[in-house]
């Protein structure tokens, strides 16, 4: 009986999440005053027809969300019971969800995502998660890159006024009606023919660019 009503009340919350859920990131987002920085970095790249791999840190998804809703962004979700209320949320924004992990059962996810970018789609990474160490970026981004040859675009973003929740990650929660800014860094390539020394090198190179942008968004309104 316990059992039973333990997988009714996981089941309620998954239901009330997936509904709720993108009703108030889509509310939230429509009060925000977004300023963009650095969309040039995406042109060359637009202009041949190519995909990305964005890179954001798994405590900035609230607003990426939100702004890059409806574009049929693939988007690796780990496959904890967290990664299964975020995938229903951001299924419900027009992202799609590629279930799995680079660290678990990784090599099976690097595959996936590097097909999806070649079959004509932009992917989307959390190069910190699922579980962190916060801000320290996993090498399963930088495989994902080599493999599919898509480039990597570090994106963060922030907000003038913010709640940060005491996750790991520092989860960021934009306040309604408050300004925001998405940055948009240089695109980083990772060639087929990297050593493991090279492959290391771009990994410190993505985790150096991520850190830098997310602390030029964070000051951005100071």
């Amino acid at each position: 009986m316990k059992d039973w009503f333990k997988t009714f009340k996981e089941n309620l919350l998954l239901f009330f999440v997936s509904v709720v859920g993108p009703i108030f990131i889509f509310l939230l987002g429509k009060t925000l005053r977004i300023k963009w920085i650095g969309e040039k970095n995406l042109d060359p790249i637009r202009k041949n027809r190519g995909q990305v791999i964005y890179a954001s840190w798994h405590g900035r998804m609230l607003i990426s969300s939100y702004s890059h809703r409806w574009q049929k962004i693939h988007v690796l979700i780990s496959q904890h019971r967290d990664g299964e209320l975020i995938a229903r949320i951001i299924e419900r924004l027009g992202f799609v969800s590629v279930r799995g992990s680079t660290t678990r059962g990784g090599t099976k996810a690097i595959f996936e995502m590097a097909k999806k970018g070649v079959s004509g789609y932009d992917v989307a990474i959390t190069p910190d998660g699922p579980r962190g160490p916060r801000f320290k970026v996993q090498l399963g981004t930088i495989y994902i890159a080599q493999r599919s040859q898509m480039p990597i675009i570090p994106i963060t973003n922030s907000a003038k006024s913010r709640w940060t929740l005491s996750s790991w990650d520092g989860f960021l929660i934009p306040k309604p009606f408050s300004k925001a800014v998405i940055i948009i860094g240089e695109p980083i390539y990772v060639p087929l023919e990297s050593t493991p020394h090279e492959l290391e090198e771009k990994r410190e190179e993505l985790e150096k660019r991520l850190v830098d942008l997310t602390q030029k968004a964070d000051d951005y309104f100071h």
